[in-house]
């Protein structure tokens, strides 16, 4: 396996502002992705891992935003690995 040394985190919280993401009734998938990525990021921070949140606020941004932000975020960095949040919903079976 290829071995390296990971430099840091980047968290991104998927959708956000007016991007709803997946819907169920009053429930929407942004929400809990910025839960998700901002108890991510705070939880990093405590473990002493170099972590950078894309977002910590309910903002739309787009895709280019996004991607600029994670590119900058431990200056480009290829060792520096991105996680971006998700909760999709799926249909009945």
């Amino acid at each position: 396996m290829n071995e390296r040394k990971i430099t840091g985190v980047v968290v991104d919280s998927g959708h956000g502002g007016d991007d709803p993401g997946a819907i169920s009734g009053n429930l929407q998938e942004k929400d809990f992705n910025l839960e998700a990525a901002n108890y991510m990021t705070k939880r990093l921070e405590e473990l002493g891992i170099p972590v950078v949140s894309i977002k910590d606020t309910d903002e739309n941004i787009s895709r280019s935003e996004r991607l600029r932000r994670a590119n900058e975020a431990f200056n480009g960095d290829p060792n520096a690995i991105l996680i971006s949040n998700h909760i999709n919903s799926g249909g009945h079976t």
